[in-house]
């Protein structure tokens, strides 16, 4: 705590903030995918149901974007499936009642990738305590 009154001198993340604005990116955007779906409750319950896994399943991609060592082929696997969202509901249930889902994925994906790409410590190995001078 002693460099409360100091502004940092580099650009890189300390693993904590690194996990910070993952976390931070995470809630929001699992705020906003509910406001999103708000309205898909009146779809018949295989078309609910389809569309709770297509989005949850995007979602755990999402999620390993910022857990998983495998960045090239989670980033790659979660463009296809957002890309592909939209042609494989479209014989299952009409997107127009959540036409906003593809962009929400799309845009939360970017930014955890964003993050992904800044220099940061790495918060899956035990790094030394971070200088309190």
């Amino acid at each position: 705590m002693a460099n409360w009154y100091k502004i940092p001198n580099h650009t890189r993340m300390t693993a904590r903030e690194y996990l910070a604005n993952v976390e931070g990116i995470n809630i929001v955007f699992g705020a906003v995918l509910g406001f999103v779906l708000v309205g898909s409750e009146t779809l018949p319950v295989f078309d609910f149901g389809a569309l709770l896994i297509m989005s949850a399943s995007i979602v755990v991609l999402i999620l390993y974007l910022g857990s998983s060592e495998y960045k090239l082929f989670y980033a790659l696997a979660t463009g296809a499936a957002i890309i592909a969202l939209p042609y494989v509901a479209e014989d299952l249930f009409s997107l127009t009642k959540v036409p906003k889902l593809q962009p929400t994925l799309a845009i939360w994906a970017l930014m955890i990738l964003g993050v992904e790409m800044l220099p940061h410590d790495d918060p899956h190995k035990e790094t030394p305590k971070e200088n309190t001078q």
